[in-house]
């Protein structure tokens, strides 16, 4: 793909667009300020009275009719030269003069031709003689942003109207089309715009308020114009295939509606807190206001949502009484007590909530459990795919800390897989743990609006196949993600023809997979809207030819001419004087674990881990009757958290087993426990 000129030189063009006597009048200042209308015999005596715009805005492109009406205030025919500045990225695409029929008023349409062509035939229909004088009018390009316009005649003291068309492609951002207007129009009259939707039920933007079908304004100063769609299609595509001759060009464009996804109705969803002493206080207030943000999304009655809410550390706890609204759930987390103790039983929380939603009605099923995936060694992701897919669920998991709102996918998460398996996510997340204000709250509400639907394609792959680019790596140049509102797009040219357009990737883990073929309409459309882009200046003059008449579009190459039965004498022709001339790491500590060296790190007292483990756990012994028992007690610890008891006694008193895992899981570890180890501690 190139985008640099192949030797073309637009200012060459001039000499096939233009006459010499147009640019013998073209004021030196005419491309740096507004248009420029004046008559080529009496000047400023020729008048503007009129300068309507009527645009039409459709999904995705913006057509502009241009009215223009004149005053010729001497008293001989005279020709009105419109030197005129358009909008970035427009084109012209028709051209009408206003004259009479059978003696009524009647539009002429105007036949695109090459531009020599035009150029000549304006000349020959415009100059004195002739027996049955044509009255034409004369579009032709002189660059991307500057047509000149050739009017005659314009009779004595009186109006003549012209009407051009200008096309123009949209920008899809934020949910909605938008295009840009400059101040248009010349320094004595500005143009008068109209505003319309192509689609009724669309809705009009300008400068981001509101406005109503019909909607007009003076256009001194530049505007942005915004169509949001009514009931956009979530994944809409667009592709344009067009045979240049030597080159193929292909237009191809991805659009996510605003919403991609709703909230379903009558979803059962199980929330589960980790509350497990290795989190930090904060962190768990921050899963508790996690989970009210989520809930929001949920909340109107209409939805039906049915909550059941849950907390684990090594036992999981019920916070609601079964199933209640999402707004009854809301109220039970803010009153909730939670409690940190030792152990981390993820597998539990999981089998419960499957448990819970298969005694559930019929819907959508969500799970979300928060957790530091600070589990026992034991614990592996694969254990619980069985319970994750009999529960029928969309499974998040997600590690919440306390801090700004904040939510992104983790794919390369050791868990990533359990939760992919349902089509649901492994996220890291933060979130005040309270609120600063009502501003950073509302902003909280957003982000996690992506635990209740999608709001994004990921992985996202987007190709056109059959294009044969030189740019090896064009496609990796797109980002992986896309944001509903959001949208790609791209004009290019390509030695071979594009088949298709396809886009995959996923919403969450739920596979995303669309494609399209070519259109003629979008081809035909394309192949005009390529002049006002940079792909411009890798076309051919041959090239440009075959585009611009397939798109009907006034180029380097091509001309409007409208032509109406002559009204003027023929001794009033114009006279010519020429011819037409355009993350953390092992800490020093003690124990058979991953630890190593001796005392706490940092320095201070010495504190002997082992010495107060065992003195506890032998003390806890002693209470629970194992006086004269034998036992080993192997404990896994992380950080000041227990993550796993294992006791082995030849006791077979259930009662002494049972006190003694008790007094272990109870025990509240010193913060001079901080990396993962294993102790081994034999009793008494």
């Amino acid at each position: 793909m190139s985008s640099s000129p192949l030797g073309f030189n637009p200012r060459a063009a001039l000499s096939i667009a233009l006459t010499a006597a147009a640019l013998s009048s073209l004021p030196r200042d005419a491309e740096a300020g507004g248009d420029d209308v004046y008559g080529t015999r009496g000047a400023e005596l020729l008048v503007e009275r009129g300068h309507e715009i009527e645009l039409t805005m459709d999904r995705g492109y913006a057509s502009l009719q241009v009215r223009r009406t004149v005053h010729n205030g001497i008293d001989r025919h005279e020709e009105a030269m419109f030197w005129i500045n358009v909008p970035e990225t427009s084109v012209a695409t028709g051209l009408r003069t206003l004259g009479e029929l059978h003696g009524k008023p009647h539009w002429f349409s105007g036949d695109l031709l090459e531009a020599e062509a035009a150029a000549a035939r304006y000349e020959e229909l415009t100059g004195i003689g002739g027996y049955y004088p044509k009255d034409p009018a004369l579009l032709s390009w002189r660059d991307q942003t500057f047509l000149a316009l050739q009017v005659f005649p314009v009779a004595p003291h009186t109006e003549k109207t012209i009407e051009y068309t200008l096309s123009m492609p949209a920008t899809w951002a934020d949910g909605r089309w938008h295009v840009w207007l400059p101040a248009l129009g010349s320094d004595l009259l500005a143009a008068d715009l109209q505003l319309t939707p192509a689609q009724q039920l669309d809705q009009l933007f300008v400068n981001g308020e509101v406005v109503a079908r019909g909607h007009t304004l003076t256009l001194d100063h530049d505007i942005e114009i915004e169509l949001a769609p009514r009931d956009p299609a979530p994944v809409s595509l667009e592709l344009a295939s067009v045979e240049t001759g030597a080159q193929h060009l292909a237009a191809w464009r991805l659009t996510l509606a605003p919403q991609i996804s709703q909230v379903p109705k009558h979803a059962q969803v199980v929330i589960a807190l980790d509350l497990s002493r290795s989190l930090d206080p904060s962190d768990v207030q921050a899963q508790r206001v996690a989970a009210q943000t989520y809930l929001e999304h949920f909340a109107d009655p209409a939805l039906a949502t049915q909550v059941a809410l849950l907390g684990f550390d090594r036992e999981v706890h019920s916070l609601s009484p079964g199933f209640v609204t999402a707004a009854r759930a809301i109220e039970l987390l803010d009153a909730a007590t939670l409690t940190q103790r030792n152990g981390s039983e993820v597998g539990l929380a999981l089998a419960k909530a499957a448990e819970l939603l298969s005694e559930s009605k019929r819907g959508p099923r969500r799970i979300v459990l928060m957790t530091d995936f600070e589990t026992a060694s034991r614990v592996a992701p694969e254990h619980y795919a069985a319970t994750v897919h009999h529960s029928d669920a969309i499974l998040h998991l997600t590690d919440v800390s306390d801090g700004g709102p904040w939510l992104e996918r983790d794919d390369q998460h050791p868990w990533s897989a359990l939760a992919a398996g349902s089509r649901g996510v492994v996220w890291s997340a933060s979130i005040p743990s309270s609120w600063a204000d009502a501003d950073e709250q509302a902003v909280a509400r957003d982000v996690f609006e992506e635990w209740a639907r999608p709001v994004r394609i990921d992985n996202l792959r987007v190709r056109v196949d059959g294009l044969s680019l030189d740019d090896d790596y064009y496609w990796d140049s797109f980002e992986p993600t896309l944001d509903e509102g959001q949208g790609l797009e791209d004009l290019l040219l390509s030695a071979t023809p594009g088949r298709e357009l396809s886009v995959e990737g996923v919403t969450w883990n739920i596979p995303v997979h669309h494609t399209a073929k070519p259109s003629r309409e979008t081809g035909d459309r394309w192949s005009a809207l390529v002049f006002g882009s940079q792909v411009l200046w890798s076309l051919t003059e041959p090239e440009m030819m075959q585009l611009a008449m397939r798109g009907k579009a006034v180029s380097p190459v091509t001309s409007y001419l409208a032509i109406e039965p002559g009204v003027r004498p023929s001794t009033e022709g114009l006279e010519r004087e020429g011819a037409g001339a355009f993350g953390i790491g092992n800490v020093g500590l003690w124990g058979s674990g991953s630890g190593s060296g001796g005392g706490f790190a940092g320095g201070g007292p010495s504190f002997d881990k082992r010495a107060w483990l065992e003195g506890e756990l032998r003390d806890g012994w002693t209470r629970c009757g194992g006086d004269g028992l034998g036992a080993e007690l192997v404990l896994e610890t992380r950080s000041v958290e227990i993550l796993d008891v294992v006791l082995t006694t030849a006791s077979t008193s259930t009662p002494l087993r049972t006190c003694m895992e008790q007094v272990t899981w109870s025990l509240a570890l010193d913060p001079h426990f901080v990396a993962t180890e294993t102790w081994r501690v034999q009793l008494p």
